[in-house]
Formats: structure tokens, C-alpha cells, sequence
């Protein structure tokens, strides 16, 4: 076989090809029929086949690549990538606790995350150890229980409970039993009996504290509870319920009507640490203090901390982690003065988490929003500044930068967040513009008084009184934008074929834009 030309193309430039090749195929496997994934030996033994034969052709030519080694590499990508997600699905088997599902059982575990406590009740995720029914096998998996508010639990509390098992389904097009499965649950059970239980020194020590880890994320737990307590000492409601969560992630206390009129303004994401989140509060936090002075580079850094001590402070859940890595690249990239230099550094991650965990693509809106926000700031953020600049708009101190962050990250986000939230706000930029600059120095000032009211709690309220009023003015600001006629559209279906259309006709704008001088 002779070959006529070869795909001149730097070994960097297969490795990028290479890993969007891999996302693509994981998408494509989350669509797949659970008949085809099931067949794990056939795709992996295709995948091998596809890799020899890219082994065998591994030889560059004077005008580059052979088109066929190409070829075969990505094939073998695309069988592996297969396997991978097919190998992610559960499997039934009596060591597994839903294989019990449809059945009344008795079981032990730990509490493995912090409780979720919702208006009405609280969610609990156990790590199971035994089934007491089948007391010689050794049973593991996760169980999501519903409860009531009290009595309280915390991390790492041993419980024995009794309930019927079952399977999550689908719950008003809400694809719930998807939701659960990205986090490995797939059984869940509905006010069941429970005992707390005192752990027995050989079974309970393993459990809580057999580990660093277990050990680390209790403590930043309970750091966590005291420090919402500071919060609850220093400031009144309804500004202490919107004020911890957006310092430590979640939704506990806020009212009903007060999140509907945020999701109704595009401002849901500030009571959540999500890559869409943190990616934006960290460019708003670099952008102010370039404003205020400082050069690029401590900018940066101090940045850096405030990033850590965020994630830290929100307990360290897997979310905040890929949120803090978004934040990052957002720095790095802030800190080099250009976004697209981080291009292959954001889908190399992309395709490392979802080695990880395949099935974060499709099902879970956190991770598509960190990655869709931070696209929008690669690739959109550049083209909105250099208009700003060419019809020489003026440059207000961290104003114009927190608009174009906003529009930026709304141009690729807004078709995921019409299709899960069927809403789409329709002055949103104007609302973010309004809020999301009060964010960082909000944060700020609750991390300064916490310690101070961990000192002298006394004077909780006097440290507390600045981000009093700065929360105050956002409840005040959200509730006169939810307001405006007409400011949201309710949207029943969001079609496929229309988000496809949508993304292909930005990115041919986005290219061709690109292409003008205006942005050289």
C-alpha cells in the first residue's frame, strides 16, 4: 500500500485531536443502547486491534503523518472510549447493594458525605457495609436515604437502618435516576426506620477514621458548621440564608419564592461551587485587582489564595475540586494575558475527569457549565473586549470587564441552561452586572469576619455589618429585576437538533470573527 501524502501535523496538535476525539466518543457511548455497551471484552479487543495496527503504521514522512495511522488511532480511541464508559455502568452482582433493590433489607454504613438538608427533610448518602439479611457477604455500594429534619446527623455517623430499596427513576422529565448515577448511587430508599449506632472499635475505627482523608474532611466539616454558625450569630434573615450559600455552596434556607426569582435572573449559579461559578468569581477577582494596581503577577497569586481558602472553606467536595481546577486555568490564563493559550490545558482536563468518570458529560450540568463558561472566556471573552475597544466604549474599573466575563460566559452556557432549568433569562447580563460584582468583595468580607466573630463573638454583628448590607442589596436588587415584564421566557422542550444548531452557527461566528483584524 503506497501512500501519496501525509496530514503534516505537530505531535501536539494529534495529542488535542486526540482528546477531543475521546470526549466526542464518550458522548456518543452515554447515547448507546446498554445491549451494546455490555459487550466489554468484544470493544476492548477491537480497541487493541485498532492500536497494533496504529503501532505498525507509527511512521512520520517527509510531508507528514500517513492519513491511515491517523485513521487507526482514532478508532482505537473511539472503541476504548466505548469500553471505558460501558465499564462505568454497575453491575448486578450480590456483592452490590442494588442488587437488592425491590426488597425490604436491613443494612449498615456510614454516613460517606455531608448531609443535604432540604426545606422539609434532609438527603443522607450511606457507604454500606453488610446487609444484616445476608450477614456472610461482603456488600458495598451507595444508598441516597430520605429522612426527616431531625433527628440530626453528621459525617461519618454509623447508621443502621431498615427500608425498602429502590431503583431512582425518572421524576417529571427529570432524568433522576442519570442525576444519581454520575456519583455511583443506584438505589435509594424513603424514610426508613434508623438507628445511629456506636461503632465497635475494629468495625467503627475503620469506617470514620481509618483513613487521613476521612479523618481531614470531618474536621472541615465541622469547621464548616461553626463558621455557618458565625454567619447565623452576625447577620439576620433573610441576608445569613442567601449569604451561606454563597459563601459555602447549596441552597439550605434560602426561600422558595427567593430561588425562583434567582434561577428567573440567571443568578442561581452564585449559590452554587460549580465550575461556571468559581471560573467567573475568579476572573471578576483577578480583574479587580489588576484594576485597583497590582501587577499581573501578584495578582495572580493572591487569587490563588483566595481560590484555595474558598474551596477549603465549601468542604472540599469533588465538585469544588473541578471547580478550583476551572479557576485556575481562568488565572493561569489571565495571568499569560491570553485565554487561548489554555485551550489544550482545559481538554486535556476534560477528557482526564471523564476518564475518571465517563458519565459526567451527559449527566451532570456542573461539570457542561464549568467547561461551556470557561469556552466562552477562551473564545468569546477576546472577541467582546476588542469590539468594546474599537467603539471605544470606556474602560470603568472592573465594570466593563465583569460585563464581558458575564456575556461571555452566558453565549455558551445558555443552551444547557435552557434545556435543564427550561428558563431562559432574558436579562440576565443585566442582572449578573448588577450582582455579580458585589461576589468577590462579598466573600471577602465573610472571610475576614468570620475569624473576628470567632474571637469576639459579641461583636458578631458590628463585623458582619458590611456584607449585611451588600447581601441586603442583592436580595434588594434581585427582587426589583424579578420585576421587570417580560424578563424570563418559559420554555417546555429544548430539541437536540436546535442546541447542535445553535453551538455550530456561534462557532462558525466565533471563527470567523476571529479572523479579523479587529482582534489582531
Amino acid at each position: 500500500m503506497t501512500f501519496k501524502g501525509g496530514v503534516n501535523l505537530t505531535k501536539s496538535k494529534i495529542f488535542l485531536f486526540s482528546c477531543l476525539v475521546f470526549i466526542f466518543s464518550i458522548a456518543l457511548a452515554s447515547f448507546l443502547p446498554v445491549e451494546i455497551l455490555n459487550f466489554n471484552i468484544e470493544l476492548f479487543a477491537v480497541g487493541i486491534f485498532f492500536l497494533i495496527l496504529t503501532i505498525l503504521f507509527w511512521q512520520k514522512e517527509e510531508t507528514g503523518f500517513k492519513p491511515v495511522f491517523l485513521l487507526f488511532l482514532f478508532l482505537a480511541i473511539l472503541f476504548f472510549s466505548v469500553w471505558r464508559y460501558g465499564a462505568s455502568l454497575p453491575e448486578k452482582t450480590p456483592d452490590k447493594i442494588w442488587y437488592y433493590n425491590n426488597q425490604n433489607v436491613t443494612a449498615r454504613g456510614y454516613i460517606a458525605d455531608e448531609p443535604d438538608i432540604r426545606e422539609s427533610s434532609q438527603k443522607l448518602e450511606i457507604a454500606v457495609s453488610a446487609v444484616k439479611e445476608f450477614p456472610n457477604r461482603q456488600i458495598s455500594g451507595k444508598i441516597l436515604i430520605t429522612t426527616n429534619l431531625y433527628p440530626e446527623y453528621k459525617y461519618g455517623d454509623e447508621l443502621e437502618f431498615s427500608c425498602d430499596l429502590k431503583q431512582p427513576e425518572e421524576y417529571k422529565g427529570f432524568a433522576y435516576d442519570r442525576y444519581l448515577a454520575r456519583y455511583n448511587i443506584y438505589s435509594v430508599c424513603y424514610y426508613p426506620k434508623i438507628n445511629l449506632t456506636q461503632p465497635s472499635p475494629s468495625q467503627g475505627e475503620g469506617i470514620i477514621s481509618a483513613t487521613i482523608g476521612n479523618w481531614f474532611y470531618k474536621k472541615i466539616f465541622e469547621l464548616k458548621e461553626k463558621l455557618s454558625s458565625l454567619i447565623d450569630l452576625g447577620m439576620s434573615e433573610p441576608e445569613s440564608s442567601l449569604a451561606r450559600p454563597i459563601v459555602f455552596g447549596g441552597q439550605q434556607g434560602v426561600e422558595e419564592n427567593t430561588k425562583q426569582d434567582f434561577q428567573r435572573l440567571g443568578l442561581t449559579h452564585i449559590m452554587a461551587v460549580s465550575g461556571f461559578n468559581v471560573s467567573i468569581l475568579a476572573a471578576i477577582v483577578m480583574a479587580v485587582l489588576l484594576a485597583i494596581g497590582l501587577s499581573r503577577q501578584r495578582a495572580f497569586y493572591v487569587a490563588i489564595i483566595f481560590l484555595i481558602v474558598y474551596i477549603i472553606l465549601v468542604g472540599l467536595p469533588a465538585s469544588a475540586m473541578r471547580a478550583g481546577f476551572m479557576g485556575f486555568l481562568v488565572l493561569w490564563a489571565l495571568k499569560l494575558g491570553r485565554f487561548n493559550k489554555i485551550t489544550n490545558s482545559l481538554v486535556l482536563t476534560a477528557a482526564i475527569m471523564l476518564l475518571i468518570n465517563p458519565k459526567l458529560l451527559r449527566d451532570d450540568v456542573g461539570f457542561q457549565l464549568s467547561f461551556l463558561a470557561i469556552a466562552g472566556l477562551i473564545y468569546v471573552y477576546p472577541i467582546f473586549e476588542a469590539f468594546w475597544i474599537k467603539i471605544k466604549l470606556p474602560r470603568l474599573k472592573g465594570v466593563s470587564d465583569a460585563l464581558l466575563i458575564t456575556l461571555a460566559a452566558q453565549v455558551f452556557t445558555l443552551p444547557v441552561l435552557a434545556y435543564n432549568f427550561s428558563q431562559v433569562s432574558l436579562i440576565a447580563p443585566l442582572a449578573n452586572l448588577a450582582v455579580l460584582w458585589v461576589l468577590p468583595i462579598l466573600t471577602i468580607l465573610i472571610l475576614i469576619a468570620l475569624p473576628l466573630s470567632w474571637i469576639a463573638p459579641g461583636l458578631s454583628f458590628i463585623f458582619f455589618l458590611p456584607a449585611f448590607i451588600l447581601t441586603k442589596y442583592i436580595l434588594v436588587a434581585v427582587e426589583y429585576l424579578a420585576k421587570i415584564p417580560y424578563g424570563y421566557m418559559e420554555i417546555d422542550y429544548v430539541p437536540y437538533g436546535l442546541i447542535i444548531a445553535y453551538y455550530f452557527v456561534v462557532i462558525f461566528m466565533v471563527v470567523k470573527l476571529q479572523k479579523l483584524k479587529l482582534l489582531k
